[in-house]
């Protein structure tokens, strides 16, 4: 196939080891209707954020996408942290539990412990990320997503000729259907015919009049527009599959596809035609749960 199907489910595992850093990352992706992430980056990389859901985007298109890292800094310049001690607070903390333990004649056992573990005495400023760091996280996330679209082709590849498969099957079934047009005809003008004498006089019958009216008859059951639609949309869908195979687009043509074949199952009126039209929207229906995973 000239055009490349990509399934909507995947994975994609990307790594990065250097002296400043050793990093993985790793991407799911399920169906989806749309693009959706859940990245879960450090608090730290939250300015990457929006640049990564823009690129995940582009790359990978639709999916609910799951992405998760490992990131362990082998030098303090890669994330530099501080400890910022809040010296008012601990004061105030030490004045109130002296103050509590007077009152209540309890001896407070480490009154140091308990004033470093009050709220807001201890705690850590922001991580400086260096540019270059930012940089390796968004180029590792990349890799990872063309490591998740090659896991997706090779799937597709199976999803499209699987699909191929059911649609030039629906194909043969339609050819099966021409060849029962003439039975399903005569079958149907005896009916008619058969009704017509049972329920009125012969000497009243007037041939021509009749044969016009089962002609009509067989007007208003006639399937050729349905069955020219339907081999259309077929070769549509094999045309879309060989050079553009987008999930919505087959989708939206097998439901084009559906249609004819519900117009076709009524009007055909002869039951070994409509024994293939049940088998066709049958394969139909295994068409559309493969669709539903295509990018």
């Amino acid at each position: 196939m000239a055009g490349k199907i990509r399934s909507m489910t995947g994975f994609g595992r990307a790594f990065v080891e250097n002296d400043a850093l050793s990093a993985s990352c790793e991407i799911k992706a399920l169906n989806g209707r749309y693009f959706e992430a859940d990245i879960r980056l450090p608090r730290y990389f939250n300015e990457v954020d929006p640049m990564l859901r823009r690129l995940l985007g582009e790359k990978l298109e639709r999916g609910t996408i799951s992405c998760s890292y490992n990131i362990k800094f082998k030098t303090e310049g890669g994330a530099a942290q501080s400890i910022v001690v809040n010296q008012d607070a601990a004061k105030n903390y030490l004045a109130i539990l002296t103050n509590l333990s007077q009152n209540l004649g309890v001896e407070i056992q480490d009154v140091f412990r308990e004033v470093i573990k009050s709220p807001e005495v201890i705690t850590y400023a922001e991580r400086e990320i260096s540019d270059d760091i930012k940089k390796q996280i968004v180029d590792l996330t990349i890799l990872a997503a063309e490591n998740l679209n090659g896991f997706r082709e090779t799937e597709g590849a199976a999803t499209g000729q699987k699909l191929l498969e059911l649609v030039q099957s629906i194909s043969t079934d339609l050819i099966q259907i021409e060849h029962h047009e003439d039975d399903r005809r005569e079958n149907l003008r005896e009916r008619v015919y058969g009704n017509v004498v049972e329920h009125v006089k012969e000497h009243v019958l007037d041939e021509n009049r009749l044969e016009q009216e089962i002609l009509i008859y067989l007007d208003k059951w006639d399937i050729a527009e349905e069955k020219q639609r339907l081999s259309q949309h077929i070769t549509y869908f094999i045309q879309t599959l060989n050079t553009d195979p987008n999930g919505r687009k087959l989708n939206f043509i097998s439901q084009e596809m559906g249609r004819e074949m519900n117009t076709m199952g009524v009007k055909s009126n002869y039951f070994p035609m409509q024994q293939l039209v049940v088998g066709m929207k049958e394969k139909l229906e295994q068409i559309k749960e493969q669709v539903l995973n295509i990018v």
